[in-house]
């Protein structure tokens, strides 16, 4: 194994483990130079990326939480505060904020007004993806990559939605440029435009931070001291940019002693109880066996430093699946079996017994749990790997499923090819700094997160996926190279799985709910003054109907977004009054002299019928025969429900 260069102070040690770090990656910058041909086919791609992303722009209603970002883009129009119907300032992509209110002023107000600053940068997007796909693919391949931006169903949906993730996403893109042409230039002027445009993604969305981690790549990859004190420099400006620019969008929000409760699913799953404890005379047995175990699997190494090491490892990775804490015994038996291949003449044959023996713990361990009542796989899972969680590294393989096995691969490559003293390619780096370690650290702090939540790391994800690609043929030898322009193509079209792309794009109200055309239904009733109008989304109706009478959904749901205002609980967003129970629907039912009762449904949610979002009790409620369906939107799943008047003949 590598010996670690010689130290001359304590002071300098955490900079030579960076540099003896870096010296295991291999510097791959693609020797072939951009043609005029190569511009031609990128102009021909961004033209494509163009007419998919306005293609239907303004067809469908507001959905999601579009709505949140028009209604006080609306009062920026109107008086230049971005302003809730509750009076509340929303800090949220104050940049997207003003340029929607441009778009509206310029077009008027429309959907289309609303997402076409959105359009606009996801068009950039593609244009930046390409110049930072230049760092490590030749030309062909870049272009695949670039086409898969262009391509990939979540970028035409988020450049097709007012909200900031297009934004978010191009400013990472943006940042990764820059830092590469300081990897390259070593021009300070270039790492400040990094660090800035981070910053300015951070002020659209404050997940954008998480790209702080790419500012080591530079220094660690070249093993250059002076590069990474400037990055753990740029790092540290970022993080406090983002301390700042999250101060103030918390501050603009109800404290969270003051809203109803938390978000649900944030801790993880109630299967970590049924986690049996580990008896010491079972954990004494169980480290007699890992030992003899280990010390069987590294006989063979030559050094004894390095056998004592890869031994205690192995042992403490047996140790720590005994615990059901599988994170640590993942890295304690990757870590111990690469010390030993690289130091000795360990065999499969020598593994396959840790192999199984791990594996046979692992079973073990899961009909445990299984017998104990816990049925969902997905919980059992969890609780055996516990915190930090997985799920955020694998929701981001749902961007392009292809593109994540393809990084996958790539760091089981990397591991062998370390186990047999060979470099690691210097795009495995940009994957761990880009997407492993930013999604273990969001995974310390929520169990699990929405897709749009991991947006941060798609670049590097497809980017570190054909960067993976064109490495495992270019390692196939040089009689593969004529077909790699087939085989790029290829990679683009499973990257970008054309059955999702099939589904998406200019699906109208296939895939996307009808908040307007119940909103204009109800227009159109035109309820008198004692009938009661109830949305389920009350956002989206609110921002199309100017005001509604409640809001409709289970009060643990809503707990997050209500203050209680003389002990009635109300959205902070709308000041809608919220109806969260069977029991206040019902008060609202016997309400003397009401009229008729109108109830927005949404089609958003739609998983299990909104029984999640209703709750049991409203779900059945709702489900009665007294509530009649007088609408149903292009849809097929947004329904407005009618209660008449009591004593009325309808």
């Amino acid at each position: 194994m590598s010996a670690v260069p010689s130290m001359s102070g304590s002071a300098v040690l955490p900079f030579q483990l960076a540099q003896w770090f870096g010296s295991l990656f291999e510097i791959r910058q693609p020797a072939e130079r951009t043609r005029s041909g190569t511009l031609l086919v990128l102009a021909a791609i961004v033209i494509v990326g163009t007419v998919l992303r306005f293609w239907g722009l303004g067809d469908i209603s507001l959905h999601g939480d579009e709505e949140t970002m028009a209604m006080p883009t609306m009062h920026i129009v109107k008086d230049g505060q971005p302003l809730l119907p509750s009076g509340m300032y929303y800090p949220r992509g104050i940049s997207q904020l003003y340029m929607m209110a441009g778009a509206v002023k310029a077009f008027g107000e429309s959907e289309w007004a609303f997402r076409l600053p959105s359009a606009l940068c996801g068009v950039l997007l593609i244009v930046l993806a390409f110049y930072a796909g230049r760092r490590f693919l030749a030309p062909a391949w870049n272009l695949a990559f670039t086409a898969a931006v262009a391509l990939l169903p979540e970028f035409i949906v988020d450049a097709q939605t007012a909200r900031m993730y297009v934004f978010l996403v191009t400013c990472v893109t943006g940042y990764m440029i820059l830092l590469f042409r300081w990897e390259r230039t070593d021009n300070a002027w270039f790492l400040a435009g990094a660090v800035a445009t981070l910053i300015i993604g951070i002020q659209f969305q404050t997940l954008a931070v998480f790209a702080a981690f790419m500012a080591f790549y530079p220094g660690i990859v070249r093993g250059e001291l002076h590069k990474i004190v400037f990055g753990a420099a740029a790092f540290a400006a970022i993080i406090a940019g983002f301390i700042g620019i999250d101060h103030w969008v918390v501050s603009a929000y109800p404290s969270s002693r003051d809203v109803g409760g938390d978000d649900e699913g944030v801790g993880s799953p109630g299967a970590a109880e049924a986690i049996p404890q580990v008896a010491w005379w079972m954990f004494a047995v169980a480290a007699v066996g890992a030992a003899a175990l280990s010390a069987f699997t590294v006989r063979l190494v030559r050094e004894r430093v390095a056998a004592i090491a890869a031994a205690a490892l192995i042992a403490l990775g047996l140790l720590a699946q005994v615990a059901f804490s599988y994170h640590l015994a993942a890295l304690f038996l990757i870590v111990g079996a690469i010390i030993a291949m690289r130091s000795g003449q360990l065999t499969v044959g020598r593994v396959l017994p840790l192999a199984i023996v791990s594996a046979a713990l692992m079973a073990g361990q899961f009909y445990l749990l299984h017998a104990k009542g816990v049925a969902s796989i997905h919980q059992i899972f969890g609780a055996m790997l516990g915190w930090p969680s997985v799920w955020p590294q694998i929701a981001v393989a749902h961007y392009s499923i292809f593109a994540g096995l393809l990084a996958g691969l790539a760091l089981v490559a990397s591991l062998w090819c370390l186990a047999r003293r060979k470099p690691v390619p210097d795009f495995v780096l940009l994957i761990l700094l880009g997407v492993w370690v930013p999604l273990i650290a969001i995974g310390l702090f929520r169990w699990n997160v929405a897709l749009r939540y991991t947006a941060v790391q798609t670049i590097p994800l497809l980017l570190g996926g054909f960067a993976a690609a064109q490495w495992f043929l270019r390692s196939r030898g040089a009689s593969l190279l004529r077909w790699e322009g087939i085989v790029a193509a290829i990679v683009c079209v499973l990257a970008v799985n054309p059955a999702a792309f099939a589904r998406i794009v200019h699906s109208g109200y296939k895939t996307n709910p009808d908040h307007q055309g119940a909103a204009r239904f109800i227009q159109n009733v035109n309820p008198g003054p004692r009938d009661i109008v109830i949305a389920e989304d009350v956002l989206e109706q609110t921002y199309y109907l100017g005001h509604v009478d409640y809001w409709l959904q289970d009060q643990k749901v809503a707990a997050p977004y209500v203050l209680n205002h003389e002990g009635v609980w109300k959205d902070f967003y709308t000041n809608t009054p919220l109806v969260g129970s069977a029991d206040d629907l019902q008060k609202l039912i016997d309400k003397p002299g009401r009229g008729a009762i109108y109830i927005i449904g949404s089609g958003e949610n739609q998983e299990d019928g909104r029984r999640y979002v209703r709750g049991e009790s409203l779900s059945k409620m709702l489900e009665s025969p007294e509530f009649k369906v007088v609408f149903r939107g292009r849809d097929d799943l947004t329904k407005v429900l009618k209660l008449p008047a009591p004593g009325a003949t309808e």
